[in-house]
């Protein structure tokens, strides 16, 4: 069984995040979003996990949720949440199978950062998603999507910060926007 799996702050999930999930449906068996508690290379999340962790259920289709899933592992560490962490509870969780990590290319590019990074590349294949930039390490092995849909979170962000949400409503799953809107995220 191939285990695919996509970490990061979703703060907030966005279309690319969906898109990046509806691509891999066909390349695996299991597709499992896991929002960090606090990434080590970034800022603290502007919303909580429990949030967090709603949006994704809300960003999930319903026909697709046989497949793709939500982990609270790295959200009920009170700290830092580390991949290497992640992987071996994955490893755990579902001995024997193939796991392969999502990234983004923002992320690729800084992985040498990442604590026990070499342990990381050699213990699950990474899917990288990459996004208007053509150089790629050859130093650390991934397969390549040519996935170019510019958009971030910290866009998402700051147009609800200034009251101009409406300028970004095509970038999100409509029941996402709902659900931050009707909990006043990000306003402050």
């Amino acid at each position: 069984m191939k285990v695919f799996f996509f970490g990061g702050s979703f703060d907030p999930p966005h279309k690319a995040h969906k898109l990046i999930y509806k691509y891999c449906l066909d390349l695996c068996d299991k597709f499992i979003f896991i929002p960090a508690n606090q990434s080590p290379i970034k800022n603290k999340p502007n919303s909580i996990g429990s949030d967090r962790f709603k949006m994704l259920e809300l960003l999930i289709d319903s026909k697709d949720s046989k497949k793709v899933s939500i982990n609270d592992f790295e959200l009920k560490n009170d700290g830092q949440s580390f991949t290497i962490d992640t992987i071996s509870y994955l490893k755990n969780k579902f001995s024997g199978h193939s796991l392969y990590m999502v990234i983004g290319y923002d992320q690729y590019k800084n992985i040498e950062k990442w604590k026990n990074y070499q342990k990381i590349i050699n213990e699950v294949k990474i899917v990288c998603f990459m996004r208007n930039d053509n150089s790629f390490n050859e130093n650390f092995p991934a397969t390549i999507v040519d996935f170019d849909y510019d958009i971030s979170s910290t866009l998402i962000r700051k147009a609800f910060k200034t009251n101009n949400s409406d300028s970004i409503k095509d970038l999100m799953d409509r029941k996402v926007y709902d659900y931050i809107i009707e909990k006043g995220l990000y306003r402050n």
